[in-house]
């Protein structure tokens, strides 16, 4: 059903939805054990549109520590949230299912590290600081201010009594799914669709709340006075119709890199891939406070890098490489130290093919993105492994990513293995006693060496097509 083509008889209104699980006290947060949140949205006898990128969910992000009440955040104490994910961080996996057909249409595990390349990778420095603060409360790193809950007053006292009733900052975001951001309307009628039902599962606060205060203190989260805000389309006199309703997804895989001259093989299992996107953290960071484990970071000095498909080369039909292991060699006191006077990596081939399958379109078409060189207000790409991890200086913004398809059916992998290798130094460390003000540091480990230190946990991330067929005689999924 196009309602373009309808729009006499089309009528727009909002649904605002109560998670149909909720307790008397609304709060949702795993220290009270409700960590899932589930939204129906039920199906219609008439054309029923829903318009999946204008779809919110709202509500309140609350900070609290474990102490006296009402548990407030201590002003001076180092918490922190990831500044590209913001409320977005306390999500661990989004599943959207059809009542109809009874079977889930997306499920994305492992949210947290999807979100920030996304908005690292398709918003621009301005829109961090506009939109996106207050839809998810995102916020640059800067050498002003960092995306600190005390900082950004993420437990509100302002103007309230002191009490346990109180609520923090407000939000209201988007849902980053494929099937949302397709640009397709979703048919909700009981001849389609027949509704949908929309999951979020959170995660645990030891992994959402980070920072040295937040681990001394057992920082913990709540989420109250959830709704979801679903735009729908009703198209009145026109009846059911067959057709086909095609959309993107997203699909996860997980895998660990600990030398510097690894292979990722994979069986996505998916017949019309678009993009892959990879994003990457120490994997020691991951379950500890201290650490933010949703940050971009980094693989090292990465040299080269091959995408293949059953070991052929694919889609690009030639290997990636940088002049990351030229510049060891440039500017040194001696020559035979593993220390890289010059920080900035030249790969800007990489960047260009991250940014496109991001876009899922060519390099031209990206309007904006937060990866920078040098830059205190938005992502840095010329870090090293470790850069941000405590939340107190500025974080990373790498990953990998390759376009197949912007415009057809995409790469057929339901059948064949795909494989990304990756060559990376395994001594560089980056040099960092010439800072300015002559103020004398130490190198940083910048390198996979196969100890557990520096072996980086890999999101692996693939957006697929989709499409399902209905008519009188049933449904039927193509993937």
């Amino acid at each position: 059903m196009d309602r373009q083509s309808n729009l006499a008889n089309t009528t727009k209104r909002f649904l605002q939805l109560h998670p149909n699980n909720a307790t008397s006290g609304g709060i949702f947060s795993p220290r009270n054990g409700l960590v899932l949140v589930r939204f129906d949205i039920s199906s219609s006898q008439a054309p029923l549109l829903l318009d999946g990128s204008s779809l919110r969910l709202s509500g309140n992000f609350t900070a609290r520590q474990v102490g006296v009440a009402p548990n407030q955040l201590t002003n001076t104490d180092l918490n922190f949230v990831d500044g590209f994910c913001g409320v977005n961080m306390s999500i661990e996996n989004v599943t959207i299912s059809s009542k109809r057909l009874n079977q889930n249409l997306e499920r994305i595990n492992q949210y947290y590290r999807l979100c920030p390349s996304v908005v690292s990778g398709a918003k621009g420095f301005k829109e961090m600081e506009t939109e996106l603060s207050i839809q998810s409360l995102s916020h640059n790193t800067n050498a002003l201010t960092r995306p600190g809950l005390n900082t950004y007053n993420q437990y509100s006292g302002v103007g309230a009594a002191t009490g346990l009733n109180q609520r923090g900052s407000g939000f209201s975001m988007p849902l980053y799914a494929g099937i949302f951001q397709s640009g397709q309307d979703i048919d909700l009628s009981s001849a389609a669709m027949g509704g949908c039902t929309i999951e979020i599962l959170l995660r645990a606060s030891t992994n959402v709340i980070f920072g040295v205060g937040a681990n001394a203190n057992q920082a913990y989260y709540e989420l109250s006075n959830l709704v979801l805000t679903a735009p729908v389309y009703e198209v009145g006199g026109a009846p059911a119709q067959n057709g086909q309703f095609s959309f993107n997804s997203w699909s996860s895989m997980f895998q660990t890199v600990n030398s510097s001259d690894s292979v990722l093989s994979l069986t996505p299992g998916l017949g019309r891939v678009t993009s892959c996107l990879i994003n990457s953290v120490t994997a020691t960071d991951l379950g500890n406070q201290l650490f933010n484990s949703s940050r971009l970071g980094s693989l090292g000095e990465i040299q080269q890098l091959r995408w293949s498909a059953n070991g052929a080369l694919l889609p690009l039909q030639y290997r990636l490489q940088t002049v990351n292991q030229q510049n060891n060699g440039v500017s040194k006191a001696n020559v035979n130290a593993p220390v890289s006077f010059q920080t900035h990596n030249l790969n800007s081939d990489i960047v260009r093919n991250y940014l496109e399958g991001i876009k899922t379109d060519r390099y031209n078409k990206v309007q904006g993105c937060n990866l920078a060189y040098n830059n205190w207000s938005g992502g840095a790409i010329n870090q090293s492994i470790n850069a941000g991890r405590t939340g107190e200086t500025p974080q990373g913004s790498d990953g990998l990513a390759i376009l197949y398809d912007s415009y057809g059916s995409g790469q057929n992998f339901s059948q064949r293995v795909w494989s990304i290798q990756l060559r990376t130094s395994a001594v560089n460390q980056l040099n960092n006693t010439a800072q300015p003000g002559g103020v004398a540091g130490t190198n940083r480990p910048n390198c996979i060496d196969g100890t557990a230190a520096t072996a980086q946990a890999c999101s692996v991330f693939f957006l697929s097509k989709n499409t399902i067929l209905f008519g009188g005689n049933g449904i039927d999924v193509q993937r």
